[in-house]
């Protein structure tokens, strides 16, 4: 075999030589060092199957300890053209899919898929490397896998892809992009019905304009691609789509989380130049809403929804309902923060004043008999539904009633939430719970 194909293979060759040390401080230093020559054991990590060792030394003088590794010919064979032959798959899949994304506008899957194309065709040259090394020359010309590489998928051709897309990107306007991103979605939500929720700016739990932007052209180019989008889904009964966008040196990402009924979850993530989004990223009014968006507490476990997800987007005249369930008996409150920077007490209030919840039980606000309805109305942009638990009750905010029962609460944010959270601190459990809002005009 030609030394550099030898070379490669003990590349794949990694072994470890694992030290069990029993150290008895009674003992003395030289005692010390016996015990650990007697006690070293050894293992090998293969990437190349055939390999085993034969034996195994100490070499005391110059303190290095030796394992001879052997290799079976016939096994490493086997092994390498399964590789092969997986690889070769792969890369003719990834290849397909890169292809039929690009030619549907999702350059951003596209260049995803041909990339893992280019990875896959990469390992399957190292398997044809060490094939050839360690596989009988009757053996590979009766190979109908190692035949085939010589005629499938070249790497130039992957390459040459990649840059054509790459190139499409670079030209690609915010729309095209954003299309592009929600027919991408349409795949992953399948037949089943959607819902669309808010995108926040990075762990903020707020949006800006780009973020009340992806809102609407998602629902955009999900109804495009023949998805059924629900206006609510109390129930959970199709999937919530929501997420987040950040920027990164000169690009922007935006990750999408989707949810499904049985709580198990997608995800799909996407970048596009910053030069390209014309629309602000930051929140406005964001420290005013920072102590809006946490969670956590001590002794119970609140859980905050709406009929339209955790994140959820209205649009003009839709109605909220939100949803609370606490693993422990408690007395509850409901903050609504506005686009405005106003804050109101919408759970109690005149039309329903008992606020206290049982443990385990899911609780609609407004319910179906409630005289109350809550209506998206201007002004429009990031709101906030905040919950606050204890298992003791909580003492009504200073304020003055308004229209519709609800009590418009007096002083700054982040002065009533300090003052709510000192309150409910005090008892055996309390716990806080977030949904950030996303509210436009209608259509």
């Amino acid at each position: 075999a030609q030394a550099g194909a030898r070379e490669d293979i003990a590349g794949q060759i990694s072994v470890k030589v694992k030290k069990r040390l029993v150290i008895d401080l009674e003992e003395t230093e030289e005692k010390l060092r016996e015990e650990v020559l007697g006690v070293v054991s050894s293992s090998v990590e293969m990437t190349l199957k055939g390999v085993e060792t034969v034996e195994q030394w100490y070499d005391e003088k110059n303190g290095r300890y030796y394992v001879l590794a052997v290799l079976s010919r016939s096994s490493a064979c086997l092994d390498a053209l399964g590789r092969l032959r997986d690889a070769e798959s792969k890369a003719e899949d990834y290849f397909s899919y890169g292809v039929k994304a690009r030619r549907k506008g999702d350059l951003g899957g596209a260049l995803e898929n041909l990339l893992k194309a280019k990875r896959s065709l990469l390992d399957a040259e190292g398997a044809k490397g060490i094939a050839q090394v360690v596989c009988p020359q009757v053996r590979l010309r009766a190979e109908e896998a190692f035949r085939e590489l010589e005629e499938a998928l070249s790497l130039a051709k992957v390459e040459d892809e990649i840059r054509e897309v790459r190139r499409a990107l670079e030209g690609a306007s915010l729309e095209e992009w954003t299309a592009a991103f929600g027919y991408a979605l349409a795949e992953r939500v399948g037949e089943m019905p959607a819902v669309v929720g808010a995108f926040t700016y990075g762990e903020t739990g707020a949006s800006g304009e780009f973020g009340r932007y992806m809102t609407r052209a998602i629902s955009s180019a999900l109804t495009q691609a023949g998805v059924t989008l629900l206006k609510r889904d109390p129930d959970h009964r199709g999937i919530w789509i929501s997420g987040r966008y950040w920027e990164e040196g000169e690009r922007v990402l935006v990750y999408a989380e989707l949810e499904g009924p049985g709580g198990e979850v997608a995800s799909l993530q996407r970048a596009i130049g910053r030069d390209k989004v014309s629309y602000a990223l930051k929140p406005t009014l964001l420290e005013e809403m920072e102590p809006l968006v946490g969670s956590g507490g001590k002794g119970i476990n609140l859980a905050l929804w709406t009929d339209k997800g955790r994140k959820p987007a209205y649009r003009e005249g839709e109605q909220m309902v939100a949803f609370l369930k606490a693993d422990r008996d408690c007395y509850v409150q409901l903050i609504y923060h506005d686009a405005e920077g106003r804050d109101f007490l919408i759970f109690p209030n005149r039309f329903r004043r008992d606020n206290f919840i049982k443990a385990g039980k899911v609780y609609q606000i407004p319910g179906p008999g409630d005289k109350f309805r809550f209506t998206v109305s201007p002004p429009f942009g990031t709101e906030v539904l905040k919950a606050f638990a204890s298992t003791d009750p909580i003492p009504t905010p200073r304020g003055r009633f308004v229209g519709g029962g609800l009590l418009l609460m007096s002083g700054p944010t982040r002065d009533i939430v300090e003052e709510l959270k000192r309150k409910i601190q005090t008892s055996a459990g309390w716990a806080e719970a977030s949904c950030p809002v996303n509210t436009m005009p209608a259509r």
